[in-house]
């Protein structure tokens, strides 16, 4: 570990683990985009770009506009961020093939609820297949 508080996503694993003061506090499966619709999630160090609670997503074009809102949004990179996905019943596995998202990183309401209640912006999300 190279950092005492910050998020790691293993979009391999589809898991997201937080770190704070060098310890996991807490540590879910997730669903990351849908690399079989092009819409695969950014991997690299971003940090933290602000939070919002509730917030309302758009984005895509034609059949592919969506517009939904989330209590809690955490971006991190063009668009992309971490945020509850109240609708998903699923999450880890193959889920992000095929039923992904469009590049954020979905999370259960209760983990996407304690992120948002204990990290700040410039928190640094570390994203790796």
């Amino acid at each position: 570990d190279l950092l005492v508080t910050y998020i790691e996503v293993d979009l391999t694993a589809q898991h997201v683990w937080y770190y704070r003061d060098g310890e996991v506090y807490t540590e879910c499966d997730c669903v990351s985009g849908d690399v079989t619709e092009d819409h695969g999630t950014k991997t690299g160090c971003f940090p933290l770009a602000y939070n919002e609670s509730p917030s309302v997503l758009r984005g895509g074009e034609g059949d592919g506009e969506y517009e939904e809102k989330v209590q809690y949004w955490m971006p991190f990179y063009e668009g992309q961020g971490l945020h509850d996905a109240w609708w998903k019943t699923v999450f880890g596995g193959e889920e992000y093939k095929g039923n992904g998202s469009h590049g954020c990183v979905n999370l259960p309401s209760s983990i996407a609820e304690t992120l948002y209640n204990n990290i700040v912006p410039g928190t640094p999300i570390v994203i790796y297949n």
